[in-house]
């Protein structure tokens, strides 16, 4: 597997552009039993989050077969509700090799209500002007899922009713 790496030289604006050639390809990683119950959810467009009954209901995303409160094993997926809000974002404007972009890109933490964690992923690029934090977002799903995190196309910003 080739990665595209930089490396400061000088001032910020003087990079140094590197290609990295890694042995990442040599091992299989699993999402392991909670974790595939979770991409066929994706699947079927929806996202669920691991339930801990041990602690007293924990919730969290990205589903992990130990709770991050109690440490204890975590068997279980519950639907949540599929609104989230951003909590950090960031926009791109540039590829890796600092090329300006068609039209930038954001990326964004997206969290949701009492649940711990959250999901790094894309907001539609035509929210651009209405990217906030704490604004909220709904995903939206391609059409073709096969069980990814990528069968989330994108979180689109949703308007707050009054």
């Amino acid at each position: 597997m080739s990665f595209t790496g930089f490396k400061k030289v000088g001032s910020i604006g003087s990079l140094r552009h590197f290609e990295v050639d890694m042995e990442i390809d040599r091992y299989i990683y699993t999402a392991g039993p909670l974790g595939t119950k979770w991409l066929e959810a994706l699947r079927e467009g929806v996202i669920k989050a691991a339930k801990c009954h041990r602690c007293g209901g924990t919730l969290f995303i990205p589903p992990k077969i130990y709770c991050p409160t109690c440490y204890s094993e975590v068997e279980e997926l519950v639907d949540i509700d599929q609104v989230g809000y951003i909590d950090h974002y960031t926009v791109i404007y540039r590829n890796d090799n600092g090329e300006r972009l068609k039209s930038p890109q954001i990326l964004a933490l997206v969290r949701f209500k009492n649940v711990l964690g959250g999901l790094l992923h894309y907001i539609d690029p035509n929210d651009l002007n209405k990217i906030r934090k704490g604004a909220k977002v709904k995903p939206v799903f391609k059409e073709e899922r096969k069980g990814s995190i990528t069968d989330i196309k994108y979180f689109k910003i949703i308007e707050e009713t009054a």
